[in-house]
Formats: structure tokens, sequence, C-alpha cells
């Protein structure tokens, strides 16, 4: 930086014309003289000390410029030796594997059997052996009702069974009698049979013996009287063989007549048999009736409702009127955890599934089971399936009621696919279409990616990464392609 010195010199002329003394003394030239003189120097001296104050600010300022240049001069080098910082990002590897379909819904227990006990014969409350929550094994008694009524019917109907079964002996005796008798007739008619025969043959004889003594009368040889004995003999004989005839008709009708006896006594027995099925199906549901009095158990499980005390008159559940059971007894050695699955996880809901089951009032790492039914249908006001869980409660701490969370895995994974953060998508899916950032060569790149399921959590990778791929899940600053980057891993 340069300024310019101004020249003084004009200003000297000027302080001439413009002097005072000059025009007041122009008769004493020496004074004139020395003033002159002396005006010049004093001028000279103005002149040089302007001089002094202009090169000296002038001086100044410059210096001060070039101060000011040489320490931008110096930040600027600072600054040009200290190095960038470069943005600092986040990555992970992706994981093998693909997202599993889960279903997480609440679950109620219930037992695996349950049963309300009534009483189907009416009477009073005479026993009672256990309580709420006693503890109860398959076909043990748990009450006992007088029905007197009942068992007098009991024996009113064994007494009836025995009287049948007596006339069902009478019936067999009768055919046994009836077939005697058939016999019997069947001999006759045999014994008439050979007197037939015995007869005509007899008959055959007297015949020709007639004709004998006709010739022998008609040659004159014998006296008519013999002959007319010999026709009476023939007559007779006849006569013999016509009776004997008849009496194997008469046989053979006797016979006929012992077996439609057999028949008829045979049609009485079966009916007699009838009879006393009939007298012991009457029994027997007499008999059942009083049973009905005796409540059991109907298997090993605890009893969780009673109703009743001793003395108090029970009537039948048939009887009318409000029914109320005497007990409920509840299987627990084996429980149903049931769940409601929604419509959109219904199709993926089978038999067989893994479940894992946390009931809230029992700390666990979860109950590792699998799905034991399914409805097959939907409830239509509520859109869900009922989906039930065996799970076996050997100690007897899951009880009706209690409830938890039932994690249900419904299909496992891609095979081939891998998963990352959700948030490390750099775009949001648009169908299965989105974009990841990664880190390759100490620089920032975007690839496409294809998606499938996402859980909120992790998101399923089927092409677009490899598993050595360094994803960027977080960075300090914003990134795009091409920004160097220095990286950290979780």
């Amino acid at each position: 930086m340069s300024f310019a010195v101004p020249d003084s010199a004009p200003l000297l002329p000027r302080l001439q014309v413009e002097s005072p003394v000059n025009a007041s003394l122009p008769n004493d030239r020496s004074l004139n003289s020395k003033m002159a003189h002396s005006s010049r120097r004093w001028l000279g001296l103005v002149a040089c000390i302007t001089v002094a104050a202009v090169s000296a600010l002038g001086w100044r300022f410059f210096s001060g410029a070039r101060h000011a240049e040489a320490k931008q001069e110096d930040r600027d080098h600072s600054v040009s030796k200290t190095p960038v910082a470069s943005t600092t990002v986040e990555v992970i590897c992706p994981q093998a594997g693909g997202i599993d379909r889960v279903c997480i819904q609440p679950g109620t227990v219930e037992p695996f059997e349950a049963a309300d006990l009534y009483a189907k014969v009416s009477g009073f409350l005479i026993e009672q052996s256990v309580d709420i929550g006693s503890r109860v094994n398959a076909g043990q008694v748990l009450a006992k009702i007088a029905v007197p009524e009942a068992e007098k019917q009991v024996e009113r109907e064994a007494a009836k069974v025995q009287h049948d079964n007596a006339i069902v002996q009478q019936m067999h005796a009768r055919i046994a009698a009836a077939e005697a008798e058939a016999k019997s007739a069947a001999a006759s008619v045999g014994v008439a049979k050979s007197q037939v025969k015995a007869k005509a043959s007899y008959r055959r004889f007297r015949e020709k013996q007639l004709a004998r003594l006709k010739e022998l009368h008609a040659q004159r040889a014998i006296d008519a009287k013999l002959v007319d004995e010999s026709e009476d003999q023939f007559e007779a004989a006849v006569e013999a063989e016509s009776a004997a005839t008849e009496t194997v008709t008469a046989n053979e009708q006797r016979l006929v007549a012992a077996q439609a006896k057999i028949t008829q006594s045979k049609a009485d027995l079966d009916e007699a048999t009838a009879q006393v099925k009939v007298a012991v199906a009457d029994w027997e549901r007499s008999k059942v009736t009083v049973d009905y009095s005796v409540i059991t158990s109907p298997y090993d499980g605890v009893v969780t409702k009673r109703s009743f005390n001793r003395g108090d008159f029970i009537r039948s559940a048939d009887a009318g009127g409000e029914r109320v059971p005497l007990f409920k007894v509840e299987r627990t050695d084996k429980m149903r955890v049931v769940v409601q699955v929604p419509d959109r996880d219904v199709p993926f809901t089978n038999a067989g599934d893994a479940a894992i089951v946390e009931i809230d009032a029992l700390p666990s790492a979860g109950i590792k089971t699998v799905i034991a039914r399914v409805a097959e249908s939907e409830d239509t006001a509520t859109r869900t399936m009922r989906t039930e869980i065996d799970v076996p409660n050997p100690d007897g701490k899951l009880r009706h009621g209690m409830y938890g969370r039932v994690t249900l895995k419904l299909e496992v994974g891609k095979p081939g696919s891998m998963t990352i953060p959700s948030t490390a998508l750099a775009s949001r899916p648009d169908g299965a279409h989105s974009t990841v950032r990664v880190v390759r060569d100490g620089v920032v790149k975007t690839l496409p990616v294809t998606v499938g399921a996402d859980n909120g959590i992790r998101v399923e990778i089927f092409s677009g990464l490899v598993i050595g791929d360094r994803v960027i899940v977080r960075a300090s600053g914003p990134v795009s392609d091409g920004t160097p980057v220095t990286v950290t891993s979780r």
C-alpha cells in the first residue's frame, strides 16, 4: 500500500499575498525582508511537520494492513494444515435366516375336562364326603341321596324277574310233554299201520278161501253151509282191515296234534323268555335309578363347587325348575390354554405348530409346547378362531381362569434370506422393494434390496445384500452416495 504526499509549494505564494505585514509596512524594506524570511521559515516548518504526520499516518495504516494480511495468511495456513473431520456411522452385518411368522395373543387357562354333577333322583342328601378343594379320583363316591321308593321298586322288579323265569321253566316242561306225546302218537301210527297190513293179509286169505269153497260148492263137493261160513269170515276180515286203517288215521291225527302242541309250547316259551327280558330291563332300570342316588367323580380332579349340605332336599335335574348341580369337578392333571387367533393369522395356524405359554401369575421362561387343536372356524362376532394348547399340570399350579401370553410360531422364515434392523432401511418399502446404505471402500453406497416380512424390529431381506456387507443403521450427520465415513460397529 502506498500514499501520495501533497505538494506544499502552492501554499507559500498564498501566504505571501495574504500577509498583512506587506500591506501595512511598505516603507520599511528591511523589516519586510526579515518578516518575509521569517514567514518562509515558518511555512517550511509547517510543511515539514505536515509531511511527517501524513507519512507517519500512512505508514501506520500500511503496517496495520500488512499485519492483518499476515495474520490472515497464517490463519489460512493453519486451517489448511488441520484435517477435515469425516461423518461417523454405526454399522451392522446382516444376520442369516429369515423372520418367523409369529402370533402373540393373550391366553386363558381352562381345565382339560370339567363336569357339573346333578342328581337324577329326588331325595334327601344323607352323605357328603368332599368339599371345595378336595382332590378326588375317578369313581370315588362324593355324596349319597336317600331314595327308599326306588329301592323298593328294585326289589319288586327282582321278584318279577324270578316269576317270569319260572314261567319259562314251565314252558320248557310243556314242550317236553308235547314232544313226548308226539313221539307216542308216531309210535301208535306205526303199530296201526302194521295192524292194517296184518288185517289186509288175513282178508286176502279169507277171500281166496271163499273163492275155493264157492268153486267146490258149484261142483257139489261141499255143503252150502261151509260156503256161508267162509263168506262170513271174509266179511269179518274186511271189517277188521278197515278198523285197522281207521286206527292208523286216528294215530296220525294225534301225532299232528302233538306236533302243533309242541309248536305252541315253543311259542309260549318265546313269550315267556321275552317277558323275562322285559322284567330284567325293568329291574336294571330300577337299579340304575338307585345308582343315581350315589354321586361319583367321573375322573381324577378337584372339587371346585359345592351347592348343598347334608340333610338338604335334592331335586332331580329333570324335575323342572332351576337346575343346581351338587358339585363341579375339574380335571387338573392337564389343562387347556385357549387362544383366540385373529383373522390375519388364521390361514397359517395348524395343529402341531410350536407355541410358548407364559403365565403372568407363574413367572418362568415359558412352557414350550405345540398347538393341540384348532376350531377350523372363526367366530363371526370377533373374527377370531379358537385355538387350544394342552399343558401338563402335574403339580397343580395352573388353575382355571389364569391368563398370560402365548407366542405361536406359525411359519419359519424363508430359506436363504437374511435380516437387518428395520431402522436400517434408507427408504420405507414400496411393495417388496426398498434401499439400504452400506459402507464400501470407506464411502457410502446405496443398494436396492428386496424385502419380506417386517416385525417392527427386524426386516427380512431376500436379495441385494450379502452376509459380509456393513449396513449403516445410524449416522452422525447427513450422508449420501460417495460420502467418506468413519465406521463404528455395534
